[in-house]
Parts: C-alpha cells; sequence; structure tokens
C-alpha cells in the first residue's frame, strides 16, 4: 500500500464544487465526487455514481484513508476482501491505495457521504487495534466496515446537513469527524483503554485554557493539539474523556455565557451575535436556547424585570 503523502495545496477557494486535484489528506478528487470541507486534518464530501457510469464497475484504488456513509445500497469488494453490502446500516472502511470494485444493488447507482483522515490521524485512531494484535499496518483500519446505530446515522446527517447548509466550519467540523471515527471503531473493538494519566490531564487543561482565551476566534485542531503536546485524535478523545463534554461543547458554553452581559445591556442581538463569533441571529438565538431555557429577548426581557425591581444604587 502507498503511504506517502501527496502534495498539499489549497482547496478553499473551490469548496463544494467538482474538480481534481492533490491536497494533504486525498490523492485525488474524482470528478464525481463533492468537497464540502477540507482542512490539513480532515477533507469531507459525497459521491455520486450511477451505474451508467464506466467507472461504477472498474477496480479503482480508494484516494484516500476515509469513512464512508452510505446513502444507497451496493456491493463492495475490497482487494483482499469479501464482497458485502454497504448500505445505511453500515460504516464502510477505505484505506488509500487498496483497491476496491462495486456491483449495483439500487438503480441509482452507488450514493454516499464520506470523511477522509490525514495519515497521521488514522495512525493514531488504529494504534489500539495493533497493540492488540488486531491490525499490523500502521495505516490500514481493522475492518472493512462496522454496524452503526440508526442514532449513530442520523448523527452524521446532522454533521452533512450543517455542511451542506455551511454553518459549520473549522475546529467544529473536525472534532466531529473525529469523534464519529472513534464511534464507529468502538464498534469493531470492546476493548476499553486505561483511565488518562495526569499529563493527558493537564495536557487538556492546557487546551481549555487556550479557548478560554478567545473564545470567539477560530480555532484549528491541529494548533490545540500543538498547545497541548497531543496528537488531535488522542486530543479529541481526552478532553470529552477527561471533561465530559467535546472541545465544541466547551467553546460554545464560553461563548454564550459571555453574551449574557450584552445581552442584559441592550445591544442588537445581531451585534451580539457577530461579536461572539456566531455567523447569524438565528444561530445564536437557537444555541442560546438550547443552553439556557429561553430566548434571548426573554433573557433580556427577564433581567430588565430584575433591574426595575432591583435597580442599581
Amino acid at each position: 500500500m502507498d503511504t506517502a503523502l501527496p502534495p498539499a495545496c489549497s482547496v478553499d477557494d473551490r469548496l463544494g464544487t467538482a474538480l481534481s486535484t492533490d491536497c494533504a489528506v486525498i490523492s485525488r478528487l474524482l470528478p464525481t465526487e463533492r468537497l464540502l470541507f477540507a482542512s490539513s486534518s480532515t477533507c469531507i464530501g459525497t459521491f455520486a455514481c450511477g451505474p451508467d457510469n464506466p467507472s461504477f464497475h472498474a477496480e479503482a484504488a480508494s484516494t484516500s484513508h476515509c469513512l464512508v456513509f452510505s446513502r444507497t445500497p451496493v456491493w463492495i469488494r475490497h482487494e483482499r476482501g469479501r464482497r458485502y453490502v454497504a448500505d445505511p446500516t453500515v460504516a464502510t472502511f477505505h484505506n488509500r491505495g487498496r483497491v476496491y470494485q462495486r456491483w449495483r444493488i439500487d438503480a441509482a447507482g452507488d450514493r454516499c457521504d464520506w470523511i477522509a483522515y490525514a495519515d497521521d490521524l488514522v495512525a493514531d485512531a488504529v494504534e489500539r487495534f495493533r497493540r492488540a494484535g488486531d491490525c499490523h499496518d500502521p495505516l490500514w483500519f481493522p475492518a472493512e466496515f462496522a454496524p452503526i446505530s440508526p442514532p449513530l446515522y442520523a448523527r452524521q446527517r446532522r454533521l452533512f446537513d450543517r455542511l451542506h447548509a455551511r454553518v459549520d466550519a473549522g475546529l467544529a467540523v473536525e472534532e466531529e469527524a473525529l469523534r464519529l471515527l472513534d464511534r464507529v471503531l468502538s464498534t469493531v473493538s470492546p476493548q476499553r483503554e486505561a483511565r488518562p494519566r495526569r499529563r493527558e490531564f493537564d495536557a487538556v487543561q492546557q487546551v481549555r485554557a487556550a479557548i478560554a482565551a478567545a473564545p470567539a476566534a477560530p480555532q484549528s485542531l491541529r494548533s490545540l493539539a500543538r498547545q497541548s503536546e497531543m496528537t488531535p485524535f488522542h486530543l479529541c478523545r481526552a478532553f470529552s474523556r477527561v471533561f465530559g463534554e467535546t472541545m465544541t461543547a466547551y467553546r460554545l458554553r464560553l461563548r454564550l455565557q459571555a453574551s449574557l452581559a450584552r445581552v442584559r445591556a441592550g445591544e442588537p442581538l445581531v451585534d451580539v451575535a457577530l461579536a461572539h463569533g456566531f455567523s447569524s441571529h438565528s444561530h445564536f438565538s437557537a444555541a442560546f436556547r438550547a443552553a439556557f431555557g429561553m430566548t434571548p429577548t426573554a433573557w433580556r426581557t427577564r433581567a430588565a424585570r430584575v433591574q426595575v425591581h432591583c435597580p442599581v444604587r
């Protein structure tokens, strides 16, 4: 298997379009693919290939190490593997350079969503399987596919729905992509890892401090990992394990809590939303209500009512 990294390039200006190029995560983007998100850690996109497409039945090498969520059922067989049905009840693992072939089941052909991961993230993700003797290649997933539950399928659908709507970007997408990989891999092996050590706890604290210093500023998963001296994959897992929430959830709480004073002060809600890193008033209001059980307007009204009854002296 060829594990050499392809040359890096920027594809930010062409997100959401069909293209053929190289980047640090995928060796090339096929004409049948549409890129929705790209970073140095992960690329996310969709795939649609009809049975009448000449490439549908052809053997082809996977262009990335990726996790695939099928939208339509299709027969798949990986090199030196057995043929199986890839449908919405399973998630398929592809290893870059490993040849696979498909056969039609649905008239629509092969339609799926995929999340591709950088080599170092894959190596971290499968490390526990190598230790258990279930995986020998540092860049080889321990299974060809894994069953996924309805809630897990719904979770990845929400991620892709948000990407299609261009709601999320940056850290939130990268972290969710890694958490999905971890959740799917957890169905492959029942092994439980040891509790985090003190070094891991201290490293996660460092990340919390970095996020708290500027919660409204865009965050990069790799930059946070560098500050913690952990790999991106291990940081995501450690943060959730130590504190019971994701980095994204922690950052969101900080932003929402910091907004309370400005909402109470009567500033325009659009200005408050943008100042705290939200894309719109509606996005801010929805997150606010989910966190506090009331809308920003209700909070402001309640705060004004309290101020009337308890004026500042």
